[in-house]
């Protein structure tokens, strides 16, 4: 199964919100998915992550610079959580 990370920037000016998630396709290519101010939306697919971090800096940058401030950061892991995953046979030594 494909893992998906998605990572949410909330963004906040007086009454306003911008909402930026990042996500990975089963492909491999990388996502940011803008939501705001208002009822705007925009999605931009990137190459890697490498690719998509320099897009989020510059966004962020624009986002600041028009009085945004950075309200809250989630990184959520969803897929199958290695802790929980059922394991093979005990392969320790007696």
């Amino acid at each position: 199964m494909t893992r998906v990370i998605e990572t949410v920037w909330l963004f906040v000016r007086g009454e306003e919100s911008v909402r930026m998630m990042r996500t990975t396709t089963p492909e491999g290519r990388v996502r940011l998915l803008v939501y705001g101010p208002g009822n705007t939306n925009a999605v931009h697919e990137f190459p890697d992550d490498m690719a998509c971090a320099e897009g989020e800096a510059a966004f962020e940058s624009e986002l600041v610079a028009d009085g945004y401030s950075l309200e809250r950061f989630t990184d959520r892991r969803s897929g199958t959580d290695r802790r929980r995953a059922p394991r093979g046979p005990d392969r320790r030594r007696d």
